[in-house]
């Protein structure tokens, strides 16, 4: 088995691919953000554009599938500029003509040009598209998608994700480790203020978001913790039949993190902190939830027991026996 990772842009990362090519089945990374945002800020510099050609060759020296990002949820009025499809097709050309695989969208109008202009790329549905009826799929699949991305509130719901991959006959991607509780009321707006992020003191502004959106929630009860609808590594065996990539969110994480995960991902047990496995981005989970054996779920069927959660985290008990 192996994950999905995004690029971290950290001078080591390339280490990693080196070091756990066989353990990697594909790395996204974002565009230059004057072409367009990513969904979330990165480091980028003059040398940026080498750094993506670099990290193109190293895929295919593994035979990783490289992944360009457009998943940015807002582009301001350049949504549907001629001008910026233009330079987005551009640019993709050109990284394809360097042996770019396959290319990740939000916007699903870019679909059909990219398929007219480039019908060799792959399409990517991004997370962020929020699938997770069997029609939306449909929808995708008929634009020209080729892999679609689940939304993560239906995680763990093997039946649906089935469905989807039964009525569609496309490939399916599930996000693993993303901090994000289920049905978050803030997500949408969330994911639009990180588009409009280009640098990092724009950042230091979206970070309010983090701070007075979902997390309260957290605050009043730790129980809401077990609604985000991570997968460990234990369960991965669960999903074969439905799922054919699996990837890990890896992109704010220092690289030695991301080797955590993988190896963790890769070996399908983790010994430690479930909270060492989650991208929980600048949150400081441990002021909210205390330390989670992960072995200690993996005795107590967590995984059957979320599957029958009832989603009353106010009256139900059920999660306090796995603090």
């Amino acid at each position: 088995m192996k994950f999905s990772i995004w690029y971290n842009g950290r001078w080591d990362f390339f280490d990693l691919v080196e070091k756990h090519n066989e353990k990697i089945h594909s790395i996204y990374f974002p565009l230059p953000v004057e072409i367009i945002p990513s969904g979330r800020w990165v480091v980028q510099d003059l040398t940026y554009f080498s750094e993506i050609i670099k990290l193109i060759d190293i895929c295919s020296k593994f035979w990783i599938t490289s992944i360009a990002l457009l998943n940015s949820s807002c582009e301001w009025e350049k949504t549907w500029e001629k001008q910026q499809l233009e330079k987005i097709l551009s640019v993709l050309q050109d990284l394809y003509g360097k042996w770019l695989v396959a290319v990740s969208l939000t916007n699903m109008l870019y679909v059909p040009f990219i398929k007219k202009e480039i019908p060799n790329i792959r399409v990517y549905s991004s997370v962020n598209c929020y699938v997770k009826t069997v029609l939306h799929a449909k929808y995708l699949a008929k634009l020209g998608v080729d892999i679609i991305t689940i939304d993560r509130d239906i995680n763990r719901n093997l039946e649906l994700i089935g469905k989807i991959k039964k009525a569609t006959w496309k490939e399916i991607q599930i996000l693993l480790n993303e901090w994000c509780i289920q049905d978050c009321p803030f997500r949408q707006t969330h994911f639009n203020i990180l588009s409009h992020c280009s640098n990092e003191h724009e950042l230091q502004y979206s970070n309010l978001i983090e701070w007075s959106s979902c997390t309260p929630f957290l605050q009043e009860n730790k129980r809401y913790f077990f609604q985000i609808p991570f997968v460990r590594p234990e369960d991965l065996n669960r999903y074969t039949e439905v799922v054919d990539i699996f990837k890990l969110t890896t992109r704010t994480l220092w690289t030695n993190d991301i080797e955590k995960q993988l190896v963790a991902y890769s070996n399908k047990e983790y010994r430690g902190n479930l909270l060492d496995l989650l991208d929980m981005g600048i949150f400081d989970a441990e002021k909210y939830v205390p330390f989670i054996d992960n072995m200690k779920l993996t005795k107590l069927d967590f995984f059957e027991n979320m599957q029958a959660c009832p989603h009353n985290c106010d009256q139900c008990t059920n999660c306090d026996k796995y603090f």
